[in-house]
């Protein structure tokens, strides 16, 4: 199955956009209404993401999974619910709840050679990553992610235990985000449990994947049932911090 310009297009812009993706964080992937203005393509349907589908989006996507190739297209995501549509999942033959396996999908993007299917002199394409899509869709919910890190954003009751902010969403709902003290995957190989997470906002989970701030104990929010181990705090600290 070969893949339409349209397509193409639309892969080009991800396969830039690459070396700014972290897997697992929706804050670094890309919006419907955000590609539609990097490719300057018109509005033709009422919601971003059915007008992407109809100018190539679901083209790649049906062509990725043909030819079993990672789920890029999973990196484009409605900025309301922080989530690719429903398709993404299905098409793959996976339950729309399986966020592990669509986080798994990211990383093995990103790793994947895909020079064999876009122009060997790709330029970088910049995007504003905070690109507003209230208008996408008329219900907002919280990011639903693995159980984990779920748990530790819910009794924390979504509130940064380094600052304090919660951040509120339509509807009631509040957004926090778990961080990995000892970052997963190589080199750290850090482990995937609350023992190695940190409830923070945004900002702070910025600041702690790039090692501009020191884990004081003495001044973050701690509970009973979530025990930050000072293995991990200490790691942070001499391993990331200002690395």
């Amino acid at each position: 199955m070969n893949l339409n310009d349209e397509g193409k297009k639309i892969l080009e812009v991800l396969v830039s956009h690459l070396e700014r993706v972290k897997p697992g964080r929706q804050d670094t992937y890309l919006g419907y209404k955000q590609m539609h203005e990097i490719l300057s393509l018109p509005r033709v349907r009422e919601r971003w993401g059915d007008s992407l589908k109809i100018q190539g989006l679901s083209a790649l996507a049906e062509w990725t999974e043909r030819n079993e190739l990672p789920g890029i297209t999973g990196l484009i995501i409605s900025k309301t619910t922080f989530e690719p549509g429903k398709g993404y999942f299905t098409l793959f033959n996976k339950n729309e709840s399986d966020y592990k396996w669509w986080e798994e999908e990211i990383r093995k993007s990103t790793v994947y050679d895909w020079s064999t299917y876009v122009s060997s002199n790709i330029e970088f394409i910049a995007v504003d990553l905070d690109t507003p899509e209230r208008d996408d869709l008329t219900v907002s919910r919280i990011i639903r992610d693995c159980s984990l890190s779920y748990f530790v954003k819910q009794i924390h009751n979504y509130e940064c235990q380094i600052c304090g902010l919660a951040i509120g969403l339509s509807g009631g709902n509040k957004y926090a985000e778990a961080h990995h003290l000892k970052p997963l995957g190589k080199p750290h190989n850090g482990p995937d449990c609350i023992e190695n997470m940190i409830c923070v906002c945004p900002n702070h989970h910025a600041m702690l994947d790039y090692g501009a701030i020191e884990i004081d104990t003495s001044k973050i929010k701690q509970i009973k049932e979530h025990e930050i181990s000072r293995e991990y705090i200490n790691y942070h600290n001499i391993n990331i911090l200002k690395s």
